[in-house]
């Protein structure tokens, strides 16, 4: 579920996910249901990087996911960058003073 605060200011968030899992991530992916994959979204829901084959674009690999009613939960996806998630996690909870839970699904 997106991030649906009105008083969250997203490019903090943005640069966040930027400063710790890379410039090529965003959190501005959404799913599109009807067309069955991810797509550029307007608020903070999936943590992805675009999926590219030479200069296409095909859809975003996600790396995680805010869920919980108001997004206070972030599901990451492996194990891979869990140094990162937790970093990230931290300096959310700072920079934006709001909870948010980390949870790493395999």
């Amino acid at each position: 579920m997106p991030l649906q605060s009105k008083d969250m200011d997203t490019r903090v968030i943005e640069a966040l996910v930027k400063k710790h899992f890379g410039n090529e991530f965003t959190c501005f992916v959404t799913r599109n249901l009807a067309r069955g994959r991810y797509v550029k979204g307007d608020r903070p829901d999936v943590i992805g990087r675009p999926r590219k084959v030479l200069v296409l674009q095909l859809g975003y690999e996600v790396i995680g996911q805010f869920r919980d009613d108001n997004g206070d939960v972030l599901e990451f996806y492996g194990d891979s960058d869990e140094e990162k998630a937790r970093a990230f996690v931290e300096e959310y909870k700072l920079v934006v003073q709001r909870d948010l839970r980390l949870h790493f699904l395999s």
